[in-house]
């Protein structure tokens, strides 16, 4: 009823002639200095102004006024423009008066193509939904202009409770809310752990410094928390009355736009004079108070925001996308076999249509033909009629089954994939999830995988390792195992050597060391807990050394140079509530639980009808989308795991950061006796060596990608009493910026890097230098004005960061390690084993990812390394003459060669398609690849060269945001759901929780889905061949008339019924090799690689050996019943089709249980519940008068000439297969029937000594 009514509404709105507009008068509030108007939202077409009032319009583009002083300036075209608490401008009001309601029905028609299809429907309807209707908090009594109401005769109930709730004394209060009603504008408050629902302003957080903390994981993939900063004008915002009292303003800000590190706009304030507005204070927005949807409020009581995009115009919609549309090789490969069965189809039913008007010419010259036939056309007629009848005939030749049949078999592969316990991650309880489920034969065809370093080899988990200061190095005592960069280079230059020991009395020494200095209250003193422990440290601080002011100062830009947030953990391992935290939280009308003998504290009948509204548009949601309700947000915190408590310290601190190198630095630096205690505000309170300072943070300059260095300006407090910069950051960016008259110690820096390098360790370089109070005061004042301008106001800020970021003073550098994830050496050795090529694209430099490839058996001392930096380019074909192959002439192997190339040379090898073109000559002739500092773009793009170059199956893993362009790129993508986030999982086709379970997934899962899907197509192709293939022969001998050949029936159900267990068993549950066989021989994975199980010429061989069976069926059943006919031709007719049709069923059920390597019982029953329901339903079906079989089953089961014949043709016509299978598999075996034998004599063996 409801879309007849919304039809009904929409023809009235459409016929209904329209009013005229009235001319439109002076603005009363707002002097328009811009030519065109800003819209407040998006337009569409029927918010457009028609065209003949374009001329007025821009007569009347600037209003003259007198008593307003409120200009809105130009915007750039699509920009929006947001009024809080304010009227609408005159063409605003215009453009949305009061609109009708215009409903447009929208009529869908669903077509369910597979059951998978429908599921996967259903679990995107299930997060949408979720999503929408996560919980928050919007404002009562709130007048948002920017949706102006809709006047209507009949509100509905929901609108006139909102109405009559919003004029009652519970005005100015935040109420319970869902995300989808969120409108732009809104005034929203969130909680801790509470999700955003949209895009939107901070206007305030909880506690003095105007700082909320974000979660951004689902956006760029990062767990670490970032900080976003409110409004300073409006802290003092402390309740929903607050918000309509005190906030009058209007934002401006540039169309909608994906970019999650870019924001450009103005939050102008205004205040009403009398009748007037006027304009007090013009604030610039960025992204440091930008909170995004998708982003998770952390470690902040509460946070009040005002929506500035919603719905598709927010970033992660704009990121989102669309997911590619991947098909597999197999199936690309299938398409052409189907069209190749078309044109076998459309020949045979040329060849029937022609020999039909042959066959009526002949007849056509005898006139005694009319006395018996029925044909009155003339021979093209009759042709032309038998050319359609015999596609109807042959139409089975099509498998048309065989989709919906693989989509099945796919889903079967896909649960058995997730129920696969060699993939289950205890760590985070996941096992691997598959979302694509149609990719599941490439995995056992990938020839090349692509990986991301940091988190998906690598564990990302940074430990602070080494450090040089004043020119020494610290941390290279052996306290720890060595690195895996370290131990990569030890491998590399003797395979054969150990790894050397910790010293017995090194971490005594250290403690006795440390406590001479200071007395630790927040170092800890547990060895598990330190990665770095170093004695020297400690004595090179004495107070009389020259050593101790270059330390203090190292170690206090770690500690200060930063943006991490403090925990403070308790004896029971959770966090300590601080004074900062204890604040009051802005009134909530609260929910009222069912059966709550509490009554709520606003006493208000519209306000409990409008909670249970929403709690009933909840229930019928969740109910609808089988939403199984979740546990309350206070049990789900009570289940996080505790932090592990550490008895040695006095207090315990934990650091939340950014990234997780911050996190090390601060933490080394705690442990070094320069702790980060806490944060108030722009006051950092730091504890050095026992002694209490509280450092003032005037600006930090952010870490980006573009700059690859981070800076704070603080005011040290005596006895320094001045200002100075402390910078950190990548190694060539900071030294370049280093003041001169430092080479020496500059170059024992570089010398001590390139060592930290060696080890696989990641490096940082430190500098510092005192301001001048005039110059920082002025420098302070540009940056106060580039910040509020409204034009350039990106050039100007890096301008100014880069001006005052010069002239440093060197301090020292940090190496950091990321440890390899468990089993990774061995995982990357077995796929090199099963003849892929890996390629590892990272951003670590040059000599870190060489020996993290030396670490991970990516490389190896028998490779030769080939290295291409850019000023190698331009010799790229002397490399490729280097390159060939050559044999050995000590073992006669062929020589593996490894190519080591910059991101820099990428890009300009890209830059051509010439250039290009012979990377990929160069790179195909490598076992390993391995490029450094690459970007996410140039990552999709080296994927799509490969891919599309060599025509070759290829797979990508990652674990982070900046992977998904080049797991999307690949055929097959896989996420690591690890510690940067979810984003690469999400885009991904499969997710695993480690990298050592892609060995699982592609050489045991991926080999088998590969064998039964190639297996089951070439199955299918035959039985319908072999179906086929009578009736040709029986057209024959029916001079081409075009009749149907078998009984109706079992032209219906032959394919859905009488030869569909066997094939589909096979394609779910067949094993070629066992799982431990098929880890210890990886080499068997080469089939995949070289696509031999799926192949053109196997295609064939299956076409023509049911051509073969075709043949010995129909004629053992013609030479039996075509000598000795019965009485009734009738009978001899309906006796061979019969036969021919039931031997036909039996052999489609044998020759897929022949082909079948693992006979299970589910295999068994199958071919058996086949063979049994074949011969029942002729007994039962032609036990029915009415049917055309009526009869023929005592016809033919009494008979032993139909047993023996039958027997006899299935025995004949297995005879060819037989042989071939027999003779390749023990003379001319591959590499399956090799580690089968290998396998079974294995097995055999251990029975024996058992």
């Amino acid at each position: 009823m409801s879309l007849l009514r919304s039809i009904q509404e929409w023809r009235e709105t459409l016929w209904k002639k329209q009013p005229k507009k009235k001319p439109r008068g002076k603005d009363e509030h707002y002097e328009e200095v811009m030519s065109v108007h800003a819209p407040i939202l998006p337009t569409s077409s029927h918010h457009r102004q028609p065209s003949t009032h374009s001329t007025d319009t821009r007569r009347r583009s600037r209003l003259s006024r007198r008593g307003t002083t409120v200009k809105l300036r130009q915007i750039p075209t699509g920009g929006r423009r947001v009024f809080i608490n304010l009227p609408l401008p005159a063409y605003e009001l215009d453009k949305h008066g009061n609109p009708s309601r215009r409903l447009l029905p929208i009529c869908t028609v669903v077509v369910i193509t597979a059951l998978k299809d429908a599921f996967e429907d259903l679990e995107r309807h299930k997060v949408d939904a979720r999503y929408n209707s996560t919980p928050t908090h919007t404002l009562l009594g709130y007048n948002n202009t920017n949706h102006p109401q809709p006047v209507e005769k009949n509100k509905n109930k929901i609108n006139a409770q909102e109405s009559s709730f919003s004029h009652t004394t519970a005005r100015g209060v935040f109420e319970p809310s869902l995300s989808r009603d969120v409108r732009v504008g809104d005034f929203i408050l969130l909680r801790n752990g509470e999700s955003l629902p949209a895009d939107a302003v901070l206007l305030a957080s909880a506690g003095a410094s105007n700082i909320c903390f974000v979660e951004t994981k689902d956006l760029d993939g990062e767990t670490n928390l970032k900080p976003r900063q409110g409004i300073e004008e409006y802290s003092s915002l402390q309740s929903g009355q607050a918000c309509l009292d005190n906030c009058h303003f209007y934002l401006e800000s540039g169309p909608p736009n994906p970019d999650l590190y870019a924001f450009e706009g103005t939050l102008v304030m205004l205040t009403k004079t009398l009748e007037s507005w006027s304009e007090t204070k013009k604030i610039p927005i960025s992204t440091d108070n930008l909170l995004l949807r998708g982003h998770v409020i952390r470690n902040t009581p509460w946070v009040i925001a005002v929506v500035l995009f919603t719905g598709t115009d927010t970033k992660i919609m704009l990121n989102s996308g669309e997911t590619p549309s991947k098909r597999s090789q197999i199936e690309r490969q299938m398409n052409k076999e189907i069209i190749l069965a078309f044109v076998v189809l459309f020949i045979l039913s040329f060849v029937c249509a022609a020999m039909g008007g042959v066959m009526k010419l002949q007849d056509d010259k005898s006139g005694a033909t009319s006395l018996y036939s029925r044909q009155t056309g003339s021979a093209a007629y009759v042709g032309f009629e038998n050319f359609w009848a015999s596609l109807i005939i042959f139409q089975n030749i099509i498998p048309i089954s065989l989709y919906v049949s693989i989509e099945f078999v796919k889903t079967f592969q896909a649960y058995f994939i997730w129920n696969d316990r060699e993939m289950w991650d205890e760590s985070t309880g996941q096992p691997c999830i598959p979302k694509s489920w149609n990719l599941s034969d490439d995995l056992g065809q990938i020839e090349y995988v692509f990986s991301d370093k940091t988190g998906t080899l690598t564990q990302n988990v940074m430990e602070f390792r080494e450090c040089s200061v004043g020119g020494r190095r610290y941390g290279n005592n052996g306290f720890q195992p060595e690195s895996e960069g370290a131990r990569g280079a030890r491998l590399r230059l003797d395979p054969e050597s150990t790894a050397p020991e910790r010293p017995p009395e090194l971490f005594d020494d250290y403690l006795q060391s440390m406590k001479t200095i200071f007395e630790p209250r927040y170092a800890t003193q547990d060895p598990e807990l330190l990665s770095f422990a170093d004695p020297a440290l400690f004595k090179d601080l004495e107070p009389s050394l020259d050593s101790r002011q270059p330390l203090v100062d190292f170690f206090t830009l770690l500690a200060i140079c930063h943006t991490v947030v403090v925990d403070v953990i308790g004896k029971d391992g959770r966090s300590i509530e601080t004074v900062e935290d204890q604040v009051d939280v802005p009134e909530v009308l609260p929910t009222k639980r069912k059966n709550d003998p509490k009554d709520s504290p606003i006493q208000v009948p519209a306000a409990a009808a409008i909670r249970e509204t929403l709690r009933e548009q909840g229930r019928k949601i969740q109910a609808n989308f089988g939403i199984k309700k979740k546990a309350g947000q206070g049990k789900a915190f009570a289940a996080l795991p505790l932090t592990k408590v550490d008895q040695t310290v006095e207090t315990q601190l934990m650091y939340k950061a950014e990234s997780p190198d911050e996190a090390a630095l601060v933490t080394a630096a705690r442990n070094c006796g320069f702790a980060f205690v806490g944060r108030q505000g722009n006051r950092a309170t730091l504890d050095v060596l026992g002694e209490s300072y509280e450092y003032e943070v005037i600006r930090v300059l952010a870490f980006t990608s573009t700059r690859k260095r981070m800076s704070v300006v603080v005011r040290r407090p005596a006895p320094w009493n001045d200002v100075v910069l402390y910078c950190k950051g990548a190694d060539n960016v900071i030294i370049a910026r280093l003041a001169p008259g430092q080479e020496e110690y500059s170059q024992q820096t570089q010398e001590d890097l390139d060592s930290f390098s060696n080890d696989g360790l990641r490096t940082l370089v430190l500098g510092w230098r005192v301001l001048d109070p005039k110059y920082f005061e002025t420098w302070n004042e540009s940056m106060e004005k580039a910040m509020t301008s409204t034009e350039n106001r990106s050039e100007k800020v890096d301008q100014l960061q880069e001006e005052i970021e010069q002239d440093l003073i060197l301090l020292g550098a940090t190496g950091i390690e990321d440890k390899l994830q468990e089993g990774v050496p061995e995982t990357i050795e077995d796929l090199r084993h099963a003849g892929m090529k890996i390629w590892v694209l990272t951003g670590d430099k040059l000599e870190t990812a060489i020996n993290i490839g030396y670490a991970s058996n990516l490389l190896t001392k028998d490779m030769h390394i080939w290295t291409l930096r850019v000023e190698d380019v331009d010799s790229l074909d002397n490399l490729a003459a280097k390159l060939v192959p050559t044999d050995n002439l000590e073992d006669g192997e062929q020589e593996e060669n490894a190519l080591v190339l910059e991101g820099s040379a990428l890009a300009k090898l890209f830059e051509t398609d010439e250039t290009r073109d012979k990377l990929l000559q160069v790179a195909l002739l490598c076992k390993s690849v391995v490029c450094c500092r690459v970007s996410p773009l140039q990552k999709a793009l080296v994927v799509e060269m490969v891919r599309k170059g060599r025509n070759a199956v290829t797979l990508a893993v990652g674990d982070g945001a900046n992977d998904v362009s080049m797991i999307q790129a690949a055929n097959v993508g896989v996420g690591i759901a690890g510690k940067e986030g979810v984003q690469a999982s999400m885009a991904s086709d499969y997710s695993i929780g480690q990298f050592r379970f892609l060995g699982q997934l592609l050489l045991v899962q991926g080999h088998w889905s590969y064998g039964r899907i190639a297996e089951m197509v070439l199955n299918f192709f035959f039985k319908n061949v072999f179906w086929v293939f009578p009736s040709l022969w029986y057209q024959i001998y029916s001079r081409f008339s075009g009749n149907i050949f078998y009984d109706y029936s079992f032209l219906q159900l032959y394919n859905i019924i009488f030869t569909l267990a066997p094939v589909i068993i096979m394609g779910c549950t067949d094993q070629d090799i066992t799982a431990p066989c098929l880890r210890k021989y990886p080499q068997t994975y080469e089939v995949g690689i070289h696509r031999e199980l799926y192949t053109k010429t196997r295609f064939c061989l299956y076409f023509l050996d049911g051509i073969w069976q075709s043949l010995v069926v129909f004629y053992c059943f013609f030479f039996l019943y075509e000598p000795h006919p019965s009485d009734h031709g009738s009978a001899s007719m309906l006796q061979l089709s019969t036969g021919v049709a039931v031997s036909a069923i039996v052999l489609a059920n044998l020759v897929p249980g022949f082909n079948t390597y693992y006979w299970t019982w589910i295999m068994f029953l199958g071919v058996g519940a086949e063979l049994v329901i074949n011969f029942a339903w002729i007994a039962v079906y032609g036990s029915f008068s009415s049917t055309t079989m009526y009869g023929i089953a005592p016809m033919l089961y009494s008979r032993g000439s139909f047993w023996l014949t039958g027997l006899l043709s299935v025995v004949f016509a297995l005879i060819p297969r037989y042989t071939i299978s027999f003779v390749r598999q023990w003379w001319y075996s591959d590499v399956i029937s090799t580690v089968r034998q290998r396998e079974y004599w294995e097995r055999r063996s251990l029975k024996k000594s058992a």
